[in-house]
């Protein structure tokens, strides 16, 4: 059956009532919003969507168990799509972030339900011919350099930004991509495949009374002896929901997050003497998942390497210090010289703007890695370029004594013309918290020029709480100085979403 592949951002709403057959695919995004390329269609299919009768759709979503509000947006779509009389092929498919075979379930069920369909012959001529055909592939098969076939990236520097005194560790990491088998682009991501902590991994074994060397098997891969799963293949920290209903023998939603919260898998275990084989440890235990770092360089400015930045995360867990799982692999096993497995992870629609185009880029802590790479950018194509467009940086961070990121950079931007404007929120530094959105406020009426006379608009960062913030700053810049109403406000930023001019990376 030919299919034509659409990105939500380049679907054009209207077309809806004309479609006959539809698969919907879409993550979650903070607090369970839509994604930014979803955020038009959701906003068409909530309000303004005429009755679908004809339609038959079936509706993927994607998600984290972790979040309150676990795939909501496929969700959403699957509930709206039904209330306007849609016909559903197969039901709805929630998946976690161990995705791989609940999607290929999914998608088995979906097309088994399209060739009942074509078979009855009640889908000749409803599909027009598609601008381009996808070509049958196996979905089985992972290209070197992808996500389930990582490839090992050489270390050739690894160094902490901070300075002396201050309460944050960010690394900045140099991987060798020279013979690897991608090449990447500004504002691409890596993903990075880290591996447990060995002595949290013996812990786990002499807690449930294993000798490691059992067999067990972690989803659809191959089986190998409990150890290795636990080293490389399952997560050892944050708890799945299996394992706490075991444990625990809580049901509800509640308590299911408060003790994912407030537990590591080894709190668990510890909590309740049980038996356990390898093979039910494992299947009580989530896949581990890649960890991905927006890229901070530029191919064209550091040609065979690619630079990450790396928030190290600390914290304290019931009396003990702990660390994130890639944050410890990074600051003990990711040293100079040392191979770690990565793989590309494309954003096509988070690309720079055209080299007489304005930018405003809000990126506070690590956020700010995507930018570097931009201005880089923008400075190896400056004498290629006619018309120079203008760069606006919005940074913050604790204190500018030790967490100004890459602050002999920006200088250095600033002095070669590529970085027209800069303004800092250090938030220790001051008695009352200064964030982005502060400044952004102080340089409303000049930001709103900006923006009025074109500029693109990049968000990079925290996703619960910076970039709403930033976003409700936006609304709140476009209400006060461009006299719009609420409505209209919000409006007109979905439709510079969607036009592509106001793009976020956020996590």
């Amino acid at each position: 059956m030919p299919a034509r592949v659409v990105d939500m951002l380049d679907f054009q709403t209207e077309s809806l009532a004309q479609i006959r057959f539809l698969l919907v695919i879409t993550s979650t995004y903070g607090n369970g919003d839509p994604p930014s390329n979803a955020e038009a269609l959701h906003a068409f299919l909530m309000k303004t969507a005429p009755p679908l009768p004809e339609l038959h759709f079936s509706v993927c979503g994607l998600g984290d168990t972790t979040y309150d509000r676990f795939a909501q947006c496929g969700k959403d779509f699957d509930r709206r799509l039904g209330e306007l009389g849609a016909t559903r092929l197969a039901e709805r498919q929630d998946c976690d972030v161990d995705y791989e075979a609940s999607f290929e379930a999914w998608f088995d069920k979906a097309s088994a339900a399209l060739q009942v369909l074509r078979a009855s012959s009640s889908m000749e001529g409803e599909i027009a011919p598609p601008q381009s055909v996808v070509e049958p592939v196996s979905r089985r098969h992972d290209p070197p350099g992808t996500r389930r076939n990582p490839v090992p990236a050489v270390v050739l520097e690894n160094v902490n930004l901070n300075g002396p005194g201050s309460t944050k560790e960010t690394r900045h990491l140099v991987l060798s991509t020279e013979g690897l088998p991608f090449s990447y682009e500004a504002g691409d991501s890596i993903g990075l495949w880290s591996e447990n902590q060995a002595e949290l991994v013996d812990a786990i074994l002499r807690v449930t009374g294993l000798s490691g060397d059992e067999v067990a098997a972690a989803g659809s891969d191959d089986d190998g002896t409990i150890r290795d799963l636990l080293t490389r293949q399952l997560e050892i920290q944050a708890p799945d929901v299996r394992l706490i209903d075991r444990v625990l023998e809580t049901r509800t939603p509640e308590e299911r997050q408060a003790v994912g919260r407030s537990h590591h898998v080894l709190d668990l275990l510890a909590q309740r003497e049980l038996p356990w084989t390898a093979r039910e440890l494992a299947q009580h235990l989530r896949p581990l998942a890649p960890r991905l770092y927006s890229i901070a360089s530029s191919p064209l400015a550091h040609p065979g390497a690619v630079h990450l930045l790396v928030d190290i995360v600390r914290y304290q867990l019931h009396g003990t210090e702990r660390m994130g799982v890639a944050s410890r692999f990074v600051t003990e096993r990711a040293q100079v010289g040392a191979k770690v497995p990565i793989y590309l992870h494309p954003s096509p629609s988070f690309r720079i703007a055209s080299p007489e185009q304005d930018m405003i880029m809000i990126g506070p802590g690590t956020g700010v890695a995507p930018f570097r790479a931009f201005l880089q950018e923008r400075l190896e194509g400056r004498a290629s370029a006619g018309k120079h467009g203008r760069s606006w940086l919005f940074f913050g961070s604790r204190r500018r004594q030790t967490d100004f990121l890459y602050e002999r950079d920006m200088g250095q931007f600033q002095r070669d013309g590529v970085l027209s404007r800069l303004d800092l929120a250090f938030s220790r530094d001051t008695a009352e918290k200064v964030y982005v959105q502060h400044r952004m406020l102080e340089a409303k009426d000049e930001l709103y020029a900006w923006i009025k006379g074109g500029a693109l608009i990049y968000v990079c960062g925290d996703a619960k709480r910076m970039a709403p913030d930033v976003h409700e700053t936006l609304r709140e810049i476009l209400t006060s100085v461009g006299a719009m109403d609420e409505a209209s406000a919000t409006l007109e930023l979905q439709q510079m979403s969607a036009a592509g001019r106001y793009k976020r990376d956020v996590y």
